[in-house]
């Protein structure tokens, strides 16, 4: 036959038409330059990416009529043979099928004999790591100390495979992938010179199939050539290949930010209908939340995203639009479920319940909060728990009786013996208490006697004002109460040893609760933070002697029902997926 396939007929044949190797190819000319040619090379890569095409140029520039030189001139005799393959001088043998012993014996007795015509005799070597392990131990000293004339070439895909002895009589160059920018630009020029319509679109689709590889690249180019002829749409493309159609992804990725299942569904639907493969369309979603994720991190376009999304600018500009919808801790869940469901419908017998499911469990957008977020909430609960001294439901119950969060899910846990310890000594203390007549903290909410109505009310408006404001802070002063408000003084009260005192008295707080005051209030305020002892119960109260114990175990019961529906124990419940259960010290 007297056609050619494109990715033959498009082989470099010089160091400067090879694609993204730069590195290595500057490296072999500079060797040939100052005559430091290595007797044994080994090119190591990904297959496509020019492994064997450097290794017969390399052979080119040693033996060309004008040489060694850096630019073999391609028209002598000597490198028309090497190009074509039929060179006595320049053998290349193929690793897989010659293999063993006896053919590498072989080899060695003929790299005594000179070149035929050539300065120097090539041996190329593809798929070097298929050598048995006695062939390689063959090979050992004729590599070690070849005669002058001969150079040997191996080229493998899994270098890891090739025994260390051989690996360390060898100058190792590493092939890199082609980035799809290059890959996309080199078939843009095979298509114009090959008279072909076809778009940018269809361009970017062939070189994100072919992973980096240039001759992937070429052969998907040529099997829809063979389809299309030379008017190429991008709905063919898409069709001769396979691929899913990225309106499909997009419109995924739309309704997934939108929380609409029904359209998930539609789309679930759209793709069994299709036949694509459900698998590879969970990989595509996959790789599309990592772009999400890409754009969170950057959201300003730049070159960061042509170097991190290998995807064309319309794509990117309409991922950007919905990249605003998702959180960051959101896209990590995303992605964990697309990948879950990758491997799931690998192996399942009705991969599309797989995807439907997926799809309608992660469109839920509950809110999702950060590992780092529960620590700091959880940190706060033990602390409340720790100081004791505030009113229920800021606390867990101390008496009697321990509420703790009890994981659901096997290998989930959580470290809860210091705050059990904690809790079983302020039990045995808290009778203690009981017994000389105190009470532990004060009411948060009560207003010291003697502020007008006015007052409180002005400190209610100013509570909800920073709520607006500073929604962390106005967390802190729902727990205090105002005891002093004049024309340039507000003091704040909180019961001894709190949680909220020690947090109101930082600098950072009293300094940002200072501004906020004279935001409020219209003029500078003096903002002073103080602690309030806790109140006795006056003698003879029902608080003392038996119906004092029985108004406290009431008291108790109350607090523990309280505390078991505070939201923040509900919430813990929640993010550990939990349940409550009683824990009592004897």
């Amino acid at each position: 036959m007297s056609y050619l396939v494109l990715a033959r007929k498009w082989r470099p044949q010089t160091f400067e038409e090879v694609i993204g190797q730069r590195p290595i190819t500057q490296a072999l000319q500079n060797a040939i330059g100052t005559q430091r040619v290595a007797h044994a090379y080994l090119f190591a890569g990904p297959r496509g990416v020019g492994k064997t095409s450097v290794a017969r140029i390399l052979a080119k520039a040693l033996n060309c009529q004008e040489g060694p030189t850096k630019q073999p001139c391609d028209r002598c005799s000597f490198c028309q043979e090497i190009r074509t393959g039929i060179s006595l001088d320049v053998v290349e043998i193929d690793g897989a099928s010659n293999r063993g012993i006896d053919e590498i014996r072989e080899l060695r007795e003929n790299v005594r004999y000179l070149p035929a015509k050539n300065r120097y005799k090539v041996y190329i070597i593809d798929e070097v790591h298929m050598l048995t392990d006695q062939a390689f131990n063959a090979l050992l000293k004729t590599l070690e100390e070849p005669p002058p004339h001969v150079i040997f070439i191996f080229a493998t895909t899994e270098p890891h495979k090739i025994p260390l002895t051989i690996l360390s009589r060898c100058q190792r160059y590493n092939f890199k992938r082609i980035p799809l920018a290059l890959t996309m630009e080199q078939l843009k020029k095979i298509a114009d010179e090959e008279g072909m319509a076809i778009s940018d679109r269809s361009l970017h689709l062939l070189a994100r199939e072919a992973e980096g590889s240039m001759r992937d690249g070429q052969s998907l180019l040529d099997q829809v050539l063979s389809f299309s002829g030379k008017q190429i749409s991008d709905e063919e493309v898409i069709e001769v290949l396979g691929l899913i159609d990225r309106k499909i992804l997009h419109e995924a990725v739309k309704a997934l930010a939108d929380g609409d299942k029904v359209r998930l569904l539609q789309i679930a639907e759209e793709v069994h209908r299709f036949g694509y493969d459900i698998k590879e369309f969970c990989g595509e979603l996959a790789k599309l939340a990592r772009d999400l994720l890409v754009l969170k991190v950057f959201p300003k376009e730049g070159a960061e995203h042509s170097v991190l999304i290998d995807l064309p600018a319309d794509e990117i500009q309409e991922l950007s639009s919905h990249a605003e919808k998702f959180s960051p801790e959101e896209i990590h869940s995303l992605f964990r479920a697309l990948l879950q469901a990758h491997d799931e419908a690998a192996r399942a017998t009705f991969p599309r319940l797989v995807l439907e499911m997926t799809l309608t469990r992660v469109a839920r957008r509950k809110p999702i909060i950060s590992v780092e977020e529960v620590l700091e909430r959880l940190r706060i609960m033990e602390e409340r728990l720790i100081s004791g001294h505030e009113s229920p439901p800021s606390a867990l119950p101390r008496q009697g009786v321990t509420a703790s969060v009890a994981p659901s899910l096997p290998g989930e846990s959580m470290d809860q013996t210091a705050v059990l310890s904690r809790a079983k000594d302020e039990e045995q203390e808290h009778p203690a208490a009981e017994e000389a007549g105190g009470e532990i903290g004060a009411p948060a909410e009560e207003i010291p006697a003697g502020l007008s109505g006015e007052i409180n009310d002005q400190w209610k408006e100013f509570v909800l004002f920073a709520k607006k404001k500073k929604p962390p802070l106005s967390s802190l002063l729902e727990h205090g109460s105002p005891l002093t408000l004049k024309e340039d003084l507000l003091e704040i009260g909180y019961p001894e040893k709190s949680f909220y005192l020690e947090r109101m008295q930082e600098a950072d707080n009293r300094s940002a609760l200072s501004a906020l005051g004279a935001e409020f209030f219209k003029r500078k305020m003096m903002v002073r933070v103080s602690g309030i002892k806790p109140q006795s119960p006056p003698p003879g109260s029902p608080n003392n002697g038996e119906e004092g114990r029985s108004v406290r175990k009431n008291s108790r019961k109350n607090q523990q029902e309280e505390v078991l529906s505070h939201p923040l124990v509900r919430e813990a419940i929640n993010i550990f997926g939990g349940r409550v259960v009683e824990i009592k010290f004897l």
